[in-house]
Parts: structure tokens; sequence; C-alpha cells
């Protein structure tokens, strides 16, 4: 329903034409509506006796079991895509649901050589450079609105899902990430002391602090290394997100490495 009600902006953003899509959006509209995201109303997915369920692990569904929805143990497959080989195991489920078991496993070797063509042209320091990715520049979450951090600037969101994989891929080492973890709420006090060699600072679409504080604005900011040095770096890929940026975000990351590489000596 959100998505519906907001489907121009998405386009726009994504770069698609509404006549590329149109007949799909015309199907999209007819389908019920059990909710609006991230929430999902249970009695009205009951009602439609669903032979599967496909949940993100980035919405509320992938913390409710089959059993809530009255549906056998294997009715209900969350996707929570980690690292690069969740994303395959994953397309191999896809597969084996429609019927396309082989059409799936093209796709994960076609991914894998275009990876692999993109690593190979990478820079390789003599040292990896370590990375903090700054997914998004926020409040730290709490239920409890008095608790939350009122000063974006000295707690950010560090970025995970396939970013820490994509990193090192490219030839860098993550800071406060690993592959497997989700994203990092860290405070500034623990980048100052890491000395990150590089930083990406990614806008995330749609939120309302999004760019709206420039590090060289942010105090203490400047005592980083990476900011003296101008290795501070806007990706335009969403490197933690499998459905909008892989592998381009890869050949991106591949890019800002060499770059950085080449500034100092490498």
């Amino acid at each position: 329903q959100f998505c519906l009600s907001s489907i121009h902006k998405y386009l726009e953003v994504w770069g698609i034409a509404e006549q590329d899509v149109a007949q799909r959006l015309r199907h999209w509209k007819g389908l019920p509506v059990v909710g609006a995201w991230p929430q999902a109303d249970r009695d009205r997915v009951i009602a439609l006796q669903p032979d599967l369920i496909l949940a993100s692990g980035t919405g509320t569904l992938d913390a409710y079991e089959a059993n809530t929805f009255k549906m056998a143990p294997d009715g209900f497959i969350n996707f929570d895509t980690r690292t690069l080989a969740d994303l395959d195991r994953q397309i191999a489920t896809i597969g084996g649901i429609t019927g396309k078991a082989e059409r799936a496993h093209d796709i994960i070797e076609q991914l894998a050589a275009r990876r692999e063509a993109i690593v190979a042209r990478r820079a390789l320091p003599e040292r990896r450079p370590s990375v903090l990715f700054e997914y998004c520049v926020c409040i730290k979450y709490d239920s409890d609105p008095a608790r939350r951090f009122a000063n974006p600037g000295r707690f950010i969101m560090v970025g995970g899902h396939l970013a820490p994989d994509l990193i090192r891929l490219s030839g860098g080492e993550p800071l406060f990430t690993q592959p497997g973890d989700a994203v990092a709420w860290t405070a500034f006090e623990a980048i100052r002391q890491a000395q990150p060699d590089m930083v990406l600072v990614f806008d995330c679409n749609g939120c309302p602090n999004a760019m709206t504080h420039p590090i060289d604005t942010r105090p203490g900011w400047s005592e980083l290394a990476a900011v003296s040095d101008h290795a501070v770096y806007t990706p335009g890929k969403n490197m933690s997100n499998p459905n909008l940026c892989y592998p381009e975000a890869l050949d991106e990351l591949v890019d800002l490495v060499g770059a950085w590489c080449r500034a100092h000596g490498g």
C-alpha cells in the first residue's frame, strides 16, 4: 500500500519509465492489501490462505513464524541477505519455488562471472585501507524518544548486509561491521579511535537526515585522517542492498579503493 501510493517517487529514484511497468502496476493495484510497509495485518494474511509467504529480513515479518499465519513450517520463507553466499542461496530458493532451478543456477553463475571480472581489475595495495561505510546519519533508535541521541554527527549507522563482503572484495577492510552483520550503531568516539583510511558517505534516499549533516560541519570530524587526506567519498550505489546495487556497487567500490591507493602510492 505504501509503495503503490509512492510509486512515482520510486520510479524517479530508480530511473524507470512508467510505461515500462504500466502493465505490472495495473496487476499490483488489483491485488488485495494486507498492510502497509513494514507492517502486515495478520488476520488479512490468514484470510487469503496463501500457499507461501516470502518475507524480507528488513521488515517486521522476519520476526514471525509460519504458525503465526496458520501455515505449515515450510510455508514461510524469510530472505535476510547479509552475504553473497546468502544471495546465491536465495536465488536458488526462488528458482526452486518457481520451477526455474536451471535459470536460477544460470543467474548465480552469471553474477559470479561478473564479480570475478570486476575483482580482476582491482588495485592490490600493500595494506588494505580501513573503510568506514556511513549508511545513514541518524539518531540512534530507541523505542523511548527521550533516550535517542539528538546529534546525528555524534552517532551514525554503519552499513552491513552486503557492504562488508563487497568492501573486502574491492580491496578494503570494513570497520565496525563484518560479513553477516546487519548494521552497527557507532559513536563518533569509536570512529575517532579507529581512524579509518577511507570514509564512504552514502545518501540513503528518503531519510530526512540524508546529506543534511556534511562531514565538514560536524564537530570533531576534522580530526579524522581520512578527512584531512581528502579520502571521503560519496558512492552512488547502495552497497548494502542487493536489489538495488549488486554487482554495480562492487564495480564502483573497486574504483574508489583504487583512487585511494593511487593517492597514497599504492
